[in-house]
């Protein structure tokens, strides 16, 4: 009886070593680490092989006010921005928008899911997760929130990924 081996999935005997120096300088995960990582980890690391090692350096994340509501007391203006690194980082030297955590927490489930989409080469924010409210309602309960949209952009040229499949960079397998 022959075995089937799933695409979808790291096999066992896959130690992601090729991966090792890159995942060390971007996470700071060791050959050690990786040999003790579970295969449903490894699995998520492995979807940089489609991508290509780079995309976590090669993406941002961007939080821009499209809405203020009468009870926001951070101060924030429409049009300001949050902009965030792949790992989940806030870049301030980018970011116009005061660091208001209320804006920001709607945007960690994006994060939960990124490399999930990652594995299959898609773009995060094509049909779901654009659009965010401060969980802050108010005495109107809700209908002026502030509001927030919420993008992929190129990290080096700032421009608006909008494509739904991710291109690959040169030499990605």
């Amino acid at each position: 009886m022959t075995s089937k081996v799933d695409p979808y999935y790291v096999q066992p005997e896959d130690t992601l070593e090729d991966m090792q120096p890159n995942l060390e300088r971007a996470l700071g995960l060791t050959r050690a680490d990786l040999e003790k990582m579970s295969l449903e980890a490894r699995n998520l690391f492995s979807a940089r092989r489609k991508l290509g090692h780079t995309w976590l350096d090669d993406y941002e994340v961007v939080v821009e006010c499209t809405e203020v509501g009468p009870q926001c007391g951070c101060g924030i203006q429409k049009g300001q921005q949050l902009v965030f690194d792949m790992r989940h980082k806030v870049l301030p030297a980018e970011s116009t928008a005061p660091l208001c955590v209320h804006l920001m927490a709607p945007v960690l489930p994006i994060f939960y899911m990124t490399f999930d989409r990652a594995a299959e080469g898609l773009n995060p924010f094509t049909c779901v997760w654009r659009y965010q409210e401060c969980p802050i309602t108010g005495p109107d309960d809700g209908a002026h929130q502030t509001r927030t949209r919420a993008f992929l952009r190129d990290r080096k040229t700032k421009e608006v990924v909008y494509q739904r499949h991710l291109p690959k960079p040169e030499g990605a397998n």
